[in-house]
């Protein structure tokens, strides 16, 4: 292999090294030894929150979700399969998760319906639910997903001003992540070692050809 090449190739596979080094210890440093992702997003808009199953069921782990309202009040959170929920919800008026900004630890939620929701709670179709004064926090399994998970006032009482949090954790993410900053740091050393004996070996053989042309001098 021509020498030139062989640097292309080594100067390449130490930049990949790197960016692998990189994004992993990026990770293990959002993770941490827990192992847990968290993104939360607070609703402005009247209504429930929704999380419907592409987000809730996203991860085969449990999920736990916490939902606080800034004025104290009472909040529910309710688990139930995603047909019920759609309708009982029919056309009251929701912010539903439609997005996941992660690692920046973001949700975006999407505003719509204009009708009042009628209280729910009494419903038999809620496989799990949670209530508190001002905060609840409810930790949803996914041994029957899909599901959709609905945060109201426990009521007909329109939510406003609603941080919804959801967390998952799996240690598995921590050691994967640790493992991939490794790979990238041995693969980085290896590329760059073989760039710098590259360098030095042609840098040796001039010296001993200088050496050999002075000796044939004198």
């Amino acid at each position: 292999m021509p020498a030139s090449t062989r640097r292309a190739l080594g100067a390449l596979a130490a930049a990949l090294g790197i960016v692998i080094l990189v994004v992993g210890a990026w990770i293990v440093a959002i993770l941490g030894p827990s192992g847990q992702a968290q993104v939360s997003a607070t609703s402005k808009a009247p209504g429930s929150i929704v999380v419907t199953p592409n987000f809730l069921n996203a991860v085969d782990v449990p999920v736990r979700v916490t939902a606080t309202r800034r004025d104290g009040g009472a909040v529910l959170l309710e688990v139930a399969p995603s047909a019920d929920a759609r309708a009982l919800l029919a056309t009251s008026a929701v912010s539903t998760v439609s997005g996941v900004r992660y690692p920046a630890g973001g949700l975006d939620l999407h505003p719509s319906g204009a009708g009042a929701l009628p209280d729910i709670s009494t419903s038999d179709v809620w496989r799990l639910a949670a209530k508190g004064a001002g905060s609840a926090v409810l930790v949803v399994d996914q041994a029957r997903a899909p599901e959709t998970l609905v945060v109201t006032s426990g009521d007909s009482t329109a939510l406003t001003d609603v941080t919804l949090t959801m967390a998952w954790v799996d240690r598995a993410w921590f050691f994967e992540a640790l493992a991939m900053a490794m790979i990238g740091a041995v693969l980085a050393a290896f590329a760059l070692n073989d760039l710098w004996q590259g360098r030095a070996t042609p840098a040796l053989h001039s010296e001993a050809a200088d050496t050999q042309a002075a000796e044939v001098t004198t």
